[in-house]
């Protein structure tokens, strides 16, 4: 993780945090130490092995059946693969149907849905959009940008700006299985 990473980061978490109306932030220090190398084995991502690390746009792997899938800018917390484990459910698919990437390969299919605007950054570099956009990426898939699990379980208290952001978070994820049928 480079600085700028992590200033765009905070940048981030500082404008998320002036909209909602907060005027005191306190920061963790420990957020800005660098991320601990998660296991390949979780059960929702599918990570590549350190090799494969390239800073081009990552290529695309063929999938068989793949309606669609999860990207994230690194591996989730405990919380944050809990609460995809509960909205890939409440979708009707699986780990395996609708998996959570976090290197490249990516696989091919034609809705990609990105979990946070790092995400987006990484594995979409030339598009730009807020939680709820549909983008168009240079391929011709069907872009979702979407909050972090993560992102949101930071806030803790669910306050009732938490609770519409969930719920604006929740609205846009069920259109993704609304185009996945058409």
């Amino acid at each position: 993780m480079d600085i700028d990473s992590i200033l765009d980061a905070l940048a981030d978490a500082l404008e998320l945090e002036r909209e909602l109306g907060v005027r005191m932030v306190d920061i963790d220090r420990s957020l800005l130490a660098p991320p601990v190398k998660a296991a390949s084995a979780l059960p929702l991502a599918i990570a590549a092995p350190p090799a494969s690390r390239v800073s081009q746009v990552p290529q695309a792997t063929p999938a068989r059946g793949l309606q669609f899938f999860f990207v994230h800018d690194r591996p989730l917390s405990p919380g944050g693969q809990e609460m995809m484990a509960k909205i890939v459910a409440a979708m009707g698919k699986t780990a395996e149907t609708a998996p959570i990437v976090v290197d490249a390969p990516v696989p091919i299919s034609p809705i990609v849905v990105v979990l946070g605007s790092r995400a987006l950054k990484k594995f979409f570099p030339g598009l730009r959009g807020s939680p709820g956009d549909w983008l168009k990426s240079s391929e011709g898939r069907d872009v979702l940008v979407s909050r972090s699990p993560d992102e949101m379980l930071r806030f803790g208290e669910v306050t009732p700006a938490v609770k519409k952001m969930k719920w604006e978070m929740w609205q846009s994820l069920k259109t993704v299985v609304q185009r996945a049928r058409q």
